[in-house]
Parts: structure tokens; C-alpha cells; sequence
């Protein structure tokens, strides 16, 4: 996240149902982000209501909404905050790193950034060449240099830098700042060393919250922040290393961080704070409602227990949640303006806008399984056969990886073991 990366665990850790509750908060966090999207189909006012709560509530004191305005409202804007999704995914993914980083025998970034590579990169960049050059509805028109400025950074993992570089898909944005983060993971390993895990938090924590707190300061609260600051990898990095610090917790048998502490209150205080044009601080009180949630599940047993029918649903979700990120944005796109063809004037009623862009998962999900199947897991397993093949050649001369691994150190006191990812 990646957002949306899964350990590489043993069989028998595969069956856990802690990691298969991992699925189950990818599963939410794309369905939150889908029902998100599902509202960008409504005409303009209704949205600018949407995104701006404060506001709306000032105009109903003052008389100017009627009851039908406020009862939409109150439905759609819980849709309009799934964008929370993301700051699930974020800890997930922080999670999911160290653990995968961690539980091989002997760690070390080289073998690191290649298996985050091949589980990220080529599914992403399929769905940037389809949905940029070929999909009717988000390719990008050539005939303008800037596009192919566009298409460059996208394809370089920079289109996060710049409002001129937005296309193809607005969701694309957590990409770049997915894989900026792994550049940073050494950086929060070097802290973790000298620092403790506790250390290094508050350390990433004074880097995250300084930097809205001086966008707020300097743009205002209603004023949304240049791209460049708001996504930058800085902007969340406390919210991706907690999820690496309950993992770190839970590897060596240690009470969880936030274990103790409610994940209501910081969903309270999201959700208060939820209005602000940038989610300043909403996206980390997001992100540490969703840790104190996962710290909970890692003390309760890890026995698998039998599943509802919806909570099977999310799990199979969870599984397909990369793929369905990269492909659901332009598909409803294209449903909606489909729908509105058929419709002329559905995008100013809400509802049925609403449903017609519900109506899209029912060619997202078929397409983004048969993208898991077709090229998530043949990438993966491509990824592990040119690891094995490093493997054979670093074993007949292993001085060039031990210089590579030299160069960053491993977390202090990590279990290494095996069978490391079970709790001692």
C-alpha cells in the first residue's frame, strides 16, 4: 500500500486467523474507497455539501436546506468519508512489510525491494498502459505534451509531485507514495535501531503531524495544501509505520501499541476532525483507530473460526483488493457516463446517480479477479524465481550480498525463526 500486499507466510501461518483477518480489513478498506468514488457521480453542489460538513450544518441553521437535502445528506456523507479506506491500508501495509521483511531467515533489502517490486509494479503498470492509452474514458490524449509528462511520471512513480501530473486515475496517487515509503523503511529501521521502536514513532510522528499543522497554518483549514506537500510520503509515514510497530510487537510477544486504548475514541476523532479540506489529522486518527482495532485482534486466539457469508465476501474481497484499487476508478467512470447517456440528467439526483455507480462492482470485481489470477500471482511467482536464482548465485559467491546487507541493519532483538510470524 504495497497498500495492498500480502506476507509472504507458510502454510500454516496462511490459515491463521489473525492474517486472515488481514484480508478481512482489506476487504472494508476498498469497499469504503469503492463507495467513496460512488459519490463523485452526484452534480457539483451536492458534492462541495459532501466535503464540506461545517458548512452544510451553518446552511441548515440558516434555513436553506430543506429535510429531503438533509436526510441525502446524512445517507451519503458516510460514503464521501470512505476515502478512510486508504489510512487502513496504510497500516495494513506497514504491517505486512516488516512481516515479510522480517520473517525471512536472514533479511535484507535487496531481496526486499525486488519482492516489492514484482508484487507492485507490473499489475500497476498494465492498468497505467490500459486505462492511459487504450480505455475510451481515462487515456490520455497525446496531441498535448503535458500528457506525455503525465504518462512518464506515472510510469516513474512520481505523479504524486504535482497537480499537473494528475490523470488517467486520481486513486493513483497512493502508489508513488506506497513505494516512497519502502524507500523510507530503511530509514525507520536505522531509527528502530538507535531508538527503539517507541523512539522512532515519535520521531516519524513529529515529521507527519508538523506538516499539517503548518499547511493549516499557512493555506487554512478549508484550503487544501499543494500536492506535493499532502502526498508526499512524509504526510504518512507515522500512519505506515504503526502498522510495522504492532507487527515488530507482535513478533517478539510484546503487548501491542494502542492495545490499551480505544479505537472508537479515535474513530470520534476522525470523524470530528474529518471536515477539514485535507484531512489534516483526520487521516492519522483513521489510521490509529484501524491499529488499536488490529492490536486487539493479535491478543484474541488465532484459531481460524467459521465465517459468515459476508464476512467470506470481504475476505475474498481483501484478496482482490490491489487489483480492484487499480481498476474500479475508471470503470465506474465509464458505467456512470453510460448510464448518463441512457439518463440525460441522472447526475442530479443523487440516488439514482448513486446506484448507477454501485452498479459498476459487477464488472469490477469479475475484472479485477481475473487481474489477480492473470497477473498478480504469476508476477509474484516471478518475483520468487529470480529471487531463488540470486539465492543459488549469492550462495556460490556471497560477498556481494553480504556488502549489500551490511549497508542496513536489521531491527535489534527480532525473532527470526521459522516459524517467526506465530506468537511466542
Amino acid at each position: 500500500m504495497s497498500v495492498w500486499d500480502r506476507a509472504h507466510q507458510s502454510v500454516g501461518t496462511r490459515t491463521n486467523g489473525h492474517f486472515g483477518f488481514i484480508d478481512q480489513l482489506r476487504g472494508v478498506a476498498i469497499l469504503l474507497v469503492f463507495l467513496c468514488h460512488c459519490t463523485a457521480s452526484f452534480n457539483l453542489a451536492f458534492s462541495m455539501d459532501l466535503n464540506d460538513p461545517l458548512g452544510f450544518v451553518a446552511q441548515v441553521y440558516s434555513g436553506k436546506i430543506n429535510v429531503s437535502q438533509v436526510i441525502d445528506f446524512l445517507c451519503f456523507y458516510p460514503c464521501r468519508m470512505g476515502w478512510s479506506g486508504v489510512a487502513i491500508f496504510f497500516v495494513v501495509s506497514g504491517f505486512c512489510i516488516h512481516l515479510s521483511y522480517s520473517q525471512s531467515g536472514k533479511p535484507d533489502l535487496t531481496a526486499f525491494y525486488i519482492r516489492r517490486f514484482f508484487r507492485i509494479y507490473p499489475p500497476y503498470l498494465l492498468a497505467v498502459l490500459v486505462f492511459g492509452l487504450l480505455f475510451p474514458y481515462s487515456r490520455l490524449d497525446f496531441d498535448h505534451w503535458q500528457n506525455w509528462m503525465r504518462l512518464l511520471s506515472h510510469l516513474f512513480l512520481c505523479n504524486n509531485l504535482s497537480e499537473f501530473l494528475v490523470g488517467i486515475s486520481a486513486s493513483y496517487w497512493t502508489i508513488p507514495v506506497e513505494a516512497q515509503l519502502y524507500l523510507l523503511f530503511p530509514v525507520l529501521l536505522l531509527l528502530v535501531r538507535r531508538y527503539s521502536f517507541r523512539g522512532a514513532l515519535w520521531i516519524v510522528g513529529v515529521v507527519q503531524f508538523s506538516l499539517p499543522i503548518t499547511t493549516a497554518l499557512a493555506f487554512g483549514l478549508s484550503h487544501l495544501p499543494p500536492l506535493w506537500i499532502s502526498a508526499s510520503p512524509l504526510y504518512y509515514w507515522f500512519s505506515w509505520s504503526i502498522g510495522a510497530a504492532i507487527c515488530d510487537a507482535y513478533l517478539k510477544g510484546k503487548p501491542s501499541p494502542w492495545l490499551k486504548s480505544s479505537p472508537w475514541l479515535w474513530l470520534l476523532a476522525a470523524v470530528a476532525t474529518s471536515g477539514f479540506a485535507a484531512h489534516e489529522f483526520s487521516f492519522a486518527f483513521f489510521a490509529l483507530a484501524t491499529a488499536s482495532l488490529l492490536a486487539r485482534r493479535l491478543t484474541t486466539e488465532s484459531a481460524e473460526e467459521p465465517l459468515s457469508l459476508f464476512g467470506r465476501f470481504l475476505r475474498v474481497t481483501g484478496t482482490y483488493s490491489y487489483s480492484i484499487y487499480l481498476v474500479h476508478q475508471p470503470i465506474i467512470v465509464a458505467v456512470t457516463e453510460s448510464y448518463k447517456r441512457l439518463f440525460p440528467g441522472l447526475e442530479n439526483n443523487p440516488w439514482a446517480a448513486f446506484f448507477a455507480a454501485l452498479s459498476s462492482w459487477l464488472i469490477i470485481f469479475p475484472v479485477a479477479a481475473l487481474m489477480y489470477y492473470l497477473v498478480e500471482k504469476p508476477s509474484i511467482l516471478l518475483g520468487k524465481r529470480l529471487l531463488k536464482a540470486l539465492s543459488q548465485r549469492w550462495s556460490n559467491d556471497p560477498s556481494g550480498r553480504r556488502r549489500v546487507s551490511q549497508m542496513f541493519p536489521r531491527t535489534k532483538g527480532l525473532r527470526l525463526s521459522s516459524d517467526s510470524t506465530r506468537r511466542p
